[in-house]
């Protein structure tokens, strides 16, 4: 009797990138079909902006800082590029079942990963550049011009998406759509455990402290660095470290969830 091996189909190199870039716009088109999944975290960080800008622009004043549209605009941001929108697709593939059937083709468990975040990613960078470009053309002044608002933008969009990352940790450890919401009641105390509204300077006692070990801190001061006082290299580096610092955390996590929940 002849015995007959079958080789293993072989795997193109290119695959994994196909799989990821078609999993990133099944995602996209999942996010256009429901306005409400990105509108709010447009829409809120905006109306924040010019409630805070009007009620404490002259009050900055009389502490020195001048522009304070500068000053405030990446608290905004930060709102913009946090919101909880993040895992909340993949709940739903889990939910309906599309999950475990993505997990039973050839498809790379660490592309259906990287699909879902790049097309978050992709959704943080543009609420953030949105909120950037209504601010700017209301008449926002830039130290660093254009292009340190692009990177501003950017540092802002970076800090969401290591963040992000955590809401597809929960969603994969939890497959709960109101556990993975949940993040917000962590990134908003974060946010006002920071230099959100007054520079470091400012801050006394215990809050101080506690802002001087947020990572979210110091974003904000790369960020307003760009926007009030030009290209200061020690805090935009630092800005980037903390984000970037993050991101190896939240990633992490969310690949050994995802390694959790294939097993």
């Amino acid at each position: 009797m002849t015995t007959i091996t079958l080789a293993p189909p072989r795997v193109s190199a290119s695959e994994p990138l196909r799989a990821i870039f078609w999993l990133g716009v099944r995602e996209i088109r999942t996010a256009l079909r429901q306005p409400a999944y990105f509108l709010p975290g447009i829409f809120i960080p905006v109306f924040f902006f010019f409630v805070q800008v009007g009620a404490l622009s002259t009050l900055a004043q009389r502490f020195g800082i001048g522009n304070y549209k500068a000053f405030q605009l990446p608290v905004s941001i930060m709102f913009a590029v946090t919101s909880a929108g993040a895992g909340q697709n993949m709940v739903a593939d889990i939910e309906s079942g599309y999950f475990d059937k993505l997990l039973l083709t050839p498809v790379s468990r660490l592309a259906i990963l990287i699909g879902a975040m790049g097309a978050d990613a992709v959704r943080i960078v543009f609420q953030g550049f949105i909120v950037m470009s209504i601010a700017l053309a209301t008449g926002m002044t830039f130290a660093t011009g254009f292009p340190g608002a692009v990177i501003a933008t950017l540092i802002g969009s970076a800090f969401g998406i290591a963040f992000s990352a955590l809401g597809f940790a929960i969603a994969l450890k939890t497959g709960s759509a109101q556990a993975t919401q949940s993040m917000w009641a962590v990134v908003v105390p974060a946010i006002f455990l920071s230099t959100a509204f007054a520079p470091k300077e400012a801050l006394q006692g215990w809050l101080r402290t506690a802002a001087a070990y947020n990572p979210i801190t110091y974003v904000f001061e790369a960020m307003r660095a760009l926007g009030l006082k030009g290209w200061v290299g020690h805090e935009i580096l630092l800005g980037l470290i903390a984000a970037g610092g993050l991101g190896v955390v939240t990633v992490g996590l969310a690949l050994r969830a995802m390694m959790g929940r294939v097993r």
